[in-house]
């Protein structure tokens, strides 16, 4: 079993959230834009695949991708604000979890090194 880098890996799932939230954030913006079309990146398990723990800290390759349509509206754009919305709200709570991760392994050092 290799060495699990809890800083690094954090470092690239907040990557990861930032970059999607941004993304979900301009299909929400273009949702009236006619001929627009929802985009995504990839997924963080994607991501990881890609990554070298045993180098120094450096940026993650997430791609950015087509979403795959659910309907196309009258006003002749692909994006659907509740998908949106779904994917805007999955990615606040990761962003959350991440954050609380660093915090209770913040807190353990602390403890474990004294005040």
């Amino acid at each position: 079993m290799s060495e699990v880098y809890l800083g690094k890996l954090a470092t690239v799932h907040a990557q990861w959230s930032s970059v999607r939230q941004s993304v979900i954030a301009g299909n929400i913006a273009n949702a009236n834009t006619v001929g627009f079309k929802a985009s995504d990146v990839t997924s963080f398990e994607k991501v990881l695949d890609n990554v070298s723990f045993d180098k120094p800290a450096e940026g993650a390759d997430i791609a950015i991708r087509q979403d795959k349509p659910w309907d196309v509206l009258h006003s002749g754009t692909a994006v659907n604000l509740a998908n949106e919305m779904i994917k805007a709200g999955d990615t606040a709570s990761s962003f959350e979890l991440n954050t609380s991760v660093m915090r209770s392994f913040h807190r353990m050092v602390i403890s474990a090194f004294g005040n």
